[in-house]
């Protein structure tokens, strides 16, 4: 998709100061200088065109959007009238005025220049027909099939995982605590069920025998399915209309903590008199049976829980940026906030694999943000953007399907998301008393920074896409609030120094905020 702005006929008078012309000078010396024959944008990504005039000192200015910018290009022709002409002059004072106008592009370095000259012309009059000017690339838009699409990558991810666990089965450890597992009780006797049937049974038929029937109740004892067995009896449905109303438990099967739906199994004798309505077992779900090594008898049931520690293969596990932090320091927290955006996929899933063998058995609050469910950014207040999931649990599987769940709702998300807004809902919700960490966006930065106004937890931020330096929004952020900032290989905690060397790049603090210095 190309975007063409013309450039007017405008002069700058470079009046930015040192900084901004050692950002030029800094920017020219350090970016890709390649040649080309003529000068073509790459079709294949999105791209806006800045125009300059032939040896103008013009350019106008980037009309940023919610997107990144990852590249842009500074395109010249490298035929010269005057061998006195100087080509290096004209670069850097095309860059000085694109920043002197546009300083967001050098604050943080987080993308590639190149500086490219073009040798395919010979004479002036040639020259003037090749392109002079900026190209100014952008990250791809993210959309919701574009979150189905990391998705399914990490389900990939999640299920190769599950294969190496396999493989790595001595390392494995399973241990197995019986718990508490109880069968409901009708809410009412044989003999009521029986009078209340005869009184609403019509069927002309007279059946003589038992007939046999399954119920289907859900958690809270209320039946949702009758099924009456037995081909030669007439009257099926009949009996299995009149069941469904009168068929109630007082709950359903009691496992643990939690209560489930079961099935009840059972007969009518006819012809109806007495106690001719009875429940002679429960058939507990497959699915429960498994995940409680559950014994099925009718008089009692017997379950437990299944106690799977993976801890002895963390350390085998290929790190990314999320589980090397959390592999490193040994945090007590209560509170995770986890930035779910596009391009977020390769940390979402390492955090999902890291909890999947960490398997705490702590319960634990998770919140994924999406920068309000793909809304409008002209709609999005602070405090109030939303797109914001929530739960509260000790199960891997549901972690991973509200993580999923957010991750559907959203898209790309802006450039400013609402990183605190989750990080307040979570904070109040749950009232945490160890560590919180949030994964976050080094590429973003937190639009609803005003919120912190209201926090006063101890808070963890491990840096996501930190391979071309950290934001120095976020340095700054984090020595304002007392914060502590994580990256794949460093652990930024002490803001007291006026220079912090970080992954190989310097930051120096200048007027209470820091500026990179020297890049790795």
């Amino acid at each position: 998709m190309r975007y063409l702005i013309p450039c007017a006929y405008l002069i700058f008078t470079l009046t930015s100061g040192f900084s901004q012309i050692s950002d030029a000078a800094y920017v020219y010396q350090n970016a890709n200088h390649t040649t080309v024959s003529s000068y073509t944008p790459d079709a294949e990504l999105d791209y806006l065109i800045l125009e300059s005039n032939f040896s103008k000192e013009s350019v106008k200015q980037i009309p940023f959007s919610d997107r990144r910018i990852t590249r842009i290009d500074l395109i010249y022709t490298t035929f010269r009238e005057s061998q006195q002409f100087d080509q290096r002059e004209l670069d850097i004072a095309r860059l000085e005025a694109l920043i002197a106008i546009n300083p967001r592009i050098i604050n943080n370095k987080f993308f590639d220049w190149n500086i490219i000259g073009q040798t395919g012309c010979n004479t002036s009059s040639q020259c003037l027909e090749f392109f002079h000017g900026f190209v100014i690339y952008y990250e791809d838009y993210f959309t919701k099939e574009t979150s189905r699409q990391e998705i399914d990558s990490i389900k990939t991810e999640l299920n190769e995982l599950n294969q190496w666990i396999v493989k790595n089965q001595d390392k494995v450890e399973v241990n197995y605590n019986r718990i508490p597992c109880e069968y409901p009780e009708s809410l009412y006797s044989s003999e009521f069920l029986t009078d209340k049937l005869d009184k609403l049974y019509k069927c002309s038929e007279d059946y003589k025998a038992r007939v046999f029937f399954e119920a289907d109740f859900d958690y809270n004892g209320r039946t949702t399915e009758v099924r009456v067995k037995g081909n030669l009896f007439p009257c099926k449905n009949e009996l299995a209309k009149r069941l469904n109303y009168l068929l109630q438990w007082k709950r359903g099967i009691t496992i643990g903590n939690l209560q489930y739906g079961l099935t009840a199994k059972g007969y009518v004798s006819f012809p109806l008199k007495g106690e001719s309505v009875q429940i002679t077992s429960f058939e507990i779900d497959q699915s429960l049976k498994e995940q409680f090594q559950m014994l099925q008898q009718y008089s009692q049931c017997v379950a437990y829980d299944m106690d799977t520690s993976y801890v002895k293969l963390l350390p085998k596990l290929e790190k990314r940026d999320v589980s090397s932090v959390l592999q490193r320091n040994s945090w007590n927290s209560d509170l995770y906030v986890v930035d779910v955006t596009g391009s977020m996929y390769p940390f979402t899933a390492d955090l999902l694999k890291w909890l999947k063998l960490k398997s705490d058995s702590t319960k634990k609050s998770y919140v994924f943000f999406n920068d309000g469910n793909d809304k409008p950014t002209s709609q999005k207040i602070i405090g109030q953007t939303g797109g914001i999931y929530e739960v509260n649990t000790t199960d891997f599987e549901e972690v991973k399907s509200k993580m999923f769940e957010a991750m559907r709702n959203g898209g790309g998300g802006d450039l400013p998301e609402n990183n605190f807004e989750a990080l307040m809902t979570g904070f109040n919700n749950t009232q945490p008393t160890g560590e919180i960490i949030m994964v976050a966006d080094n590429y973003s930065f937190p639009r609803d920074e005003a919120m912190l106004a209201r926090f006063s937890g101890k808070l963890k931020i491990i840096l996501c896409h930190t391979e071309k330096g950290i934001n120095t929004d976020y340095l700054n952020l984090a020595r304002k609030h007392g914060f502590s900032l994580h990256t794949f290989g460093s652990d930024i905690v002490d803001f007291s120094q006026k220079q912090l060397k970080i992954d190989g790049s310097v930051y120096r603090l200048v007027e209470d905020k820091y500026y990179l210095q020297q890049k790795h």
